[in-house]
């Protein structure tokens, strides 16, 4: 990602900057060579606005591209069901579903992926509830199992990506993030996004 982050954003934009250096040293004796260096800036700003917009496009989970956040998790629950044969799956939507950004999505998405991985790996559950609640002026994403727990403030931070992961897409998003997990009493992860009316 880096590698074509550089090959095509960086690029544009570096050409931007010689042309603006260019534009510098003739504005004041050439207007009609400022006018074309000035022409040029703008077409590759425009590129590297596309290629922006490419990136960001192609980083968008393939579970979303075929659907809403509910239709991708209600897929993902689905492949996990074959992964987890030892654990029950439940997946359940309430409220009346509704389009959030792509960023929010693609980050709810993101969340629940990891949660619902972790819970298979390690919780050692009979079952893991996975819940989306549309409601008015808020979504929230849950995942809970009712396995073994680890203690939140325990973990090392070698084994902790996964959680730092979340924490860290749910700032991204201004998200209320909250993990309980008391040693053998299960994990429960809410996941809370306030929205501005449906849609927004």
């Amino acid at each position: 990602m880096a590698r074509e982050n550089h090959d095509t954003l960086a690029q544009a934009f570096t050409g931007i900057l010689a042309q603006i250096g260019a534009a510098n040293q003739v504005i004041t004796d050439d207007v009609e060579a400022t006018q074309a260096h000035l022409d040029l800036i703008k077409e590759l700003t425009r590129t590297g606005l596309a290629e922006a917009r490419r990136s960001v496009v192609a980083l968008r989970p393939q579970l979303l591209e075929e659907g809403s956040l509910q239709s991708a998790l209600h897929r993902l629950v689905a492949q996990l069901r074959t992964a987890a044969m030892d654990t029950t799956l439940y997946y359940e939507t309430e409220g009346t579903v509704y389009s959030l950004p792509a960023e929010v999505e693609s980050n709810l998405l993101r969340m629940g992926q990891e949660a619902l991985t972790n819970a298979i790996r390690h919780a050692n559950a009979d079952e893991i509830r996975v819940q989306l609640v549309y409601d008015r002026d808020q979504v929230c994403l849950r995942v809970q199992d009712n396995g073994q727990g680890f203690g939140v403030g325990s973990i090392p931070s070698s084994e902790g990506f996964g959680l730092l992961g979340i924490s860290e897409r749910a700032e991204r998003i201004g998200a209320q993030l909250t993990i309980r997990s008391p040693p053998g009493q299960g994990t429960d992860v809410v996941v809370v996004v306030r929205v501005w009316g449906s849609g927004v």
